[in-house]
């Protein structure tokens, strides 16, 4: 078997590097999404203290708790927490898809460098 070309060399380094930039431009959009699910979960668990002292709240002034009023006075909180969970389940759908591509191009990239390598020590 013939060596591999200088050039050939050349175009495996590039393509490696760009797959290294191209996994860290992934690994830094999943940790901005990990911070978005923090501030999503943060604003959630607002609401709920929100809920809670508009519960207790209701309770003070009826001495009881009239379901529909109790419902009337939350449902602003309820339909943001709702909005909310089903934006985390969209990051958290984002982030699995990101993770795939990470581990499918590590499978990738651990394969080019041994061919790179196997080719090198054929040629030494």
């Amino acid at each position: 078997m013939s060596p591999p070309s200088f050039d050939n060399i050349i175009n495996k380094f590039k393509a490696t590097t760009k797959q290294a930039a191209d996994q860290m431009g992934r690994a830094a959009k999943i940790a901005k999404l990990k911070m978005e699910i923090m501030t999503q979960n943060g604003e959630k668990s607002r609401l709920l203290q929100s809920m809670g002292e508009k519960t207790y709240q209701l309770y003070l002034d009826t001495s009881g708790l009239d379901g529909s009023a109790l419902q009337e006075r939350v449902r602003n909180e309820i339909s943001m927490i709702q909005r909310i969970e089903s934006r985390v389940r969209e990051i958290e759908g984002e982030i699995a898809d990101l993770q795939a591509l990470v581990a499918n191009a590590d499978v990738t990239d651990a394969t080019e460098v041994k061919e790179v390598h196997d080719e090198q020590q054929k040629t030494d």
